[in-house]
Parts: C-alpha cells; structure tokens; sequence
C-alpha cells in the first residue's frame, strides 16, 4: 500500500457510496487507476464488498467492547467460537494473546451474558467492559455507525426496497437499483441521502487492516482527569491525518482514547507516538501491533433482511386481488 490506497480507503470509509470517478479527481488519478487499487485492496482484503443495513441504533442496538488477555492455546479456534454469537461483530488479535471484541447487543440487558460468553469463548479470565461513544464527532458516521438524528423519519416501503437492494452490494448504483425497483433515479438517491443523514441507513465496511503490508497499531491513549475527550481526539487526528483512521472515546471510560494508528514504516509510526505524548492531556500511551481482523454478520443484519422481507410480503399481499374481483 501506498500514501495513495490509504487516502482513497479513508474516502471510502467517508463515503462509502462515493462513485469512481469522484475519488479519481480527489486523488488526482485517472478512474481505472482508482478501480485498479480497489481490485487489488480487495484482493489484499483490505477492502470488501460494503454492505447496508438499518442502523443499530434505528432498531435498539447497544454498542459493546471486551478485550483482554486471551489463554487459549489455538486464536483461529478462538475466533470460531466468538463468531458463533451473533452479537459479535469483529475481533482483533494483539500482541500477547490480547482480544478486542466489537459486539453490538440488542439491549443492554444482553451485557452481562454476552460478557460472560466471550469470557469462556476466547478464555479471557479477566475481561475489561467498554461501552463505545459513538457519534460524537470524534469519527465520520461512516466510521461509528449512523445515529439517530433528532426528527428522523421512519423507514416507508420504499425504503425498505431501497435498503434490500443495498444489503449485499451498497455501492449499486443509482441506475441499477432505479431499472430495478421502476423508481425514478432522483427519488432513490434523495431516499438513500434522507435515510443515511437521518442515521436509519448504515453501511459496513468489511475489510482486515492486518492483510495489508502495513504495521497496523492500536493504541491506548490515557487523558488527564477533565480533558475534553472531543478537542483532544480532534488534536490526535491533525498530527496525521493519513495514518490515523480512528481515535474512539469510551462513556464508562472518561479518561481513555483509543486510536488506530497504521504505516508501512515504523518512523511514521514512532513519529505519531511521540506526537501522542507531547499533547498537553495525554499521560500515557501505549500501542500494540494487530496481527488479524475477523468480522462477522450480525443480528441487525438479520433483522433487517427480516423486515425486508416481512414488507415485501405485506406489499404482494396489498397487491392481491380480493375474491371476485375478477369476475365479468
């Protein structure tokens, strides 16, 4: 990977519906130069197909990280086992045997079980509970997940055939999904725009960090009591912009910024660390190397191919007609 892949994986993590050609006069490339890099990230795994669903926060979700020091003798093992939840969303490994698990919940009377079921799943004796702040402003959207945005509006039937012609492949186009669903092209767009800035439409973006050629860091970052989480993470972005792609905050955690630090040197990386230190807030600061990214399906995208359907069916059942009315 090159200074180039990484600007245009942050732009699609942004937007993850931006075109090719749009990329191409940001990146100051040609467009089959942009749909070249994207083939070979996805080869690499660094980028996958996105996909789209109703937001976790839409239907009631609750965001969730474990991590700890893993005991098991076996980590591909490991991860099996945690992807036989379907709260789990994605698991790094790091340096030591330490586990990051990403869980979203239905409801957070779900916590305690599910803590419970990564405790014995990645034989993690001493789990560390985290509960994500998300939209805050730290990240993109795109970054967190949508939320909810006050006024949304609930998703309509069309709506709902929107998303289901999204679920698999969110960068359809527009032309593609208006041929499909006999709507004009500017009603999907404005629809697909209304549901993603209301924070109803989600997209993921499934890709391993670990698979690329670059050293790819967590980075735990310990504040001083009282900083401003938000104006510190803003400070930690605008050192390096290229290779920081995510500095989180943690509600139950007033005290601890995590941040996603990622080069093919080590200067740069040593360059952003000591960076980390000389912030005014910082105490502390303290990375670890991921050796492997595993994302899995979840519920919500369950949920939401269930709504789908359930819809459909509604509309065919509307669309039947009544006994007799076929009569001469």
């Amino acid at each position: 990977m090159d200074e180039v892949d990484r600007k245009l994986l942050l732009l699609l993590l942004e937007d993850p519906r931006v075109r090719e050609q749009e990329l191409a006069v940001k990146l100051g490339i040609s467009r089959q130069s942009v749909h070249r890099r994207m083939q070979e990230l996805s080869k690499l795994g660094m980028f996958k197909a996105v996909k789209a669903s109703l937001s976790t926060d839409y239907i009631g979700g609750v965001a969730v990280s474990i991590c700890g020091r893993s005991n098991s003798g076996s980590i591909a093992d490991t991860l099996e086992r945690l992807g036989e939840s379907e709260l789990t969303g994605g698991v790094m490994v790091l340096g030591g045997n330490e586990l990051h698990v990403g869980g979203y919940l239905k409801n957070i009377s779900e916590l305690d079980g599910y803590v419970d079921f990564v405790k014995h799943a990645a034989e993690m004796p001493d789990p560390i509970v985290a509960l994500p702040s998300l939209g805050e402003g730290m990240n993109p959207d795109s970054y967190d997940g949508a939320r909810l945005k006050p006024g949304f509006k609930a998703v309509t039937p069309l709506d709902l055939r929107i998303i289901a012609s999204l679920v698999d492949d969110a960068r359809k186009p527009v032309g593609e999904i208006s041929k499909s669903l006999g709507v004009s092209p500017k009603t999907i767009r404005r629809r697909i725009e209304r549901m993603k800035s209301h924070g109803v439409l989600d997209y993921s973006f499934p890709a391993d960090a670990s698979m690329g050629e670059d050293i790819y860091n967590l980075v735990r970052i310990r504040l001083r009591s009282g900083a401003d989480k938000l104006i510190v993470a803003r400070r930690l972005y605008s050192i390096d912009r290229v290779h920081i792609d995510l500095v989180r905050g943690y509600s139950n955690m007033p005290d601890l910024l995590i941040g996603h630090v990622c080069s093919d040197k080590m200067s740069d990386i040593r360059r952003i660390l000591e960076e980390f230190e000389k912030d005014e807030d910082v105490l502390t600061v303290t990375p670890n190397i991921v050796y492997v990214e595993r994302q899995y399906p979840t519920w919500n995208r369950r949920l939401t191919l269930e709504i789908v359907k359930s819809a459909e069916n509604a509309m065919k059942r509307r669309r039947r007609p009544r006994f007799g009315a076929e009569r001469d």
